[in-house]
């Protein structure tokens, strides 16, 4: 085994093992009331809620609203169970565990409010999800919540970063197009790259050399040629994967799950293009899945309804 390929398989070792971690940390007694509480009042059609702690013989109150509600339910617990047992059906728990991620997203969107993502990188592959696995309505909900991060740095004076600008924004438009009004290449009228230099308004002339190879090659007929972007995309994944808002890939979920990649490839299958003979420790696990049409749990779908109606 080379020391590359070793290297890689350390690292995606180090993030199941940081994801299941994550999970037992839900679940630990404070952390999984308070999941539960909001379980049951979102069940109950609350959109806010009132929970009381003891902390050091002193009982504090703390109060929810509705997005805060949805930021609570942590995804790690539906993802763990697919990284102990990859069936099909915990497949299905992993894909509800990133929808938990796409209603945080949502919630923040429809009440302006902070919560779900905190990057535009984390929101845009919610965007790539979406794609792959929702309907366009979806897509539409979760530029609202690009529209409301940009709108929110402008407010507080500052000038509006959009981290994905090179990568995976540009993705997004090359498979979606700018959205309804062209939401997407308005979204970058004066607004910056991370070394605040100006952003050009289309988003094609932003992207970088390894994502502008992918638009290239990834519908390619020669399967050589394709199985090389596949590849080069998945050492781009691991490159950029650590906890740093600098990085495409710095939010636990998205490091293990790489949507920007499976979403290509149901692409690719979809104009009946052959994706035969991948083979990479970063997708492995989900190979024999991802094609799975993607069935909302009945929970996800009743927080859903408290989102929607």
């Amino acid at each position: 085994m080379n020391k590359t390929l070793s290297n890689q398989k350390r690292k995606l070792t180090s993030i199941r093992n940081q994801v299941l971690k994550a999970r037992d940390f839900a679940l630990e007694k404070e952390q999984f009331s308070v999941t539960e509480a909001v379980l049951k009042a979102l069940e109950a059609g609350q959109k806010s809620l009132e929970i009381n702690w003891e902390e050091k013989g002193k009982t504090e109150t703390y109060t929810y609203k509705h997005v805060r509600m949805i930021h609570v339910i942590r995804s790690y617990t539906l993802v763990a169970e697919f990284i102990e047992n990859k069936t099909s059906e915990t497949y299905q728990s992993l894909l509800n565990g990133c929808f938990c991620s796409v209603m945080g997203d949502m919630a923040s969107a429809k009440y302006l409010a902070k919560g779900g993502s905190n990057f535009d990188t984390d929101i845009c592959l919610n965007i790539l999800f979406a794609l792959a696995y929702l309907d366009d309505a979806y897509v539409e909900f979760l530029i609202d919540k690009l529209v409301y991060f940009k709108e929110a740095q402008v407010e507080k004076g500052k000038q509006p970063i959009f981290f994905s600008s090179s990568s995976l924004l540009p993705l997004v438009v090359f498979l979606y197009g700018n959205g309804e009004h062209n939401r997407l290449a308005s979204l970058l009228e004066n607004a910056y790259d991370p070394k605040y230099k100006p952003l050009d308004s289309n988003p094609y002339h932003n992207v970088n050399d390894a994502y502008k190879q992918v638009m290239e090659t990834i519908f390619s007929e020669d399967v050589d040629v394709f199985r090389e972007t596949i590849l080069s995309m998945c050492d781009y994944h691991l490159a950029n994967t650590k906890d740093s808002h600098l990085v495409d890939f710095n939010t636990l979920l998205w490091q293990y799950f790489p949507i920007e990649i499976l979403v290509l490839l149901k692409e690719r299958q979809k104009r009946g293009l052959p994706i035969d003979g991948l083979s990479h420790p970063l997708l492995d696990d989900f190979l024999p899945y991802f094609m799975d049409d993607f069935q909302i749990s009945e929970q996800n779908k009743m927080i859903l309804g408290t989102i929607l109606e």
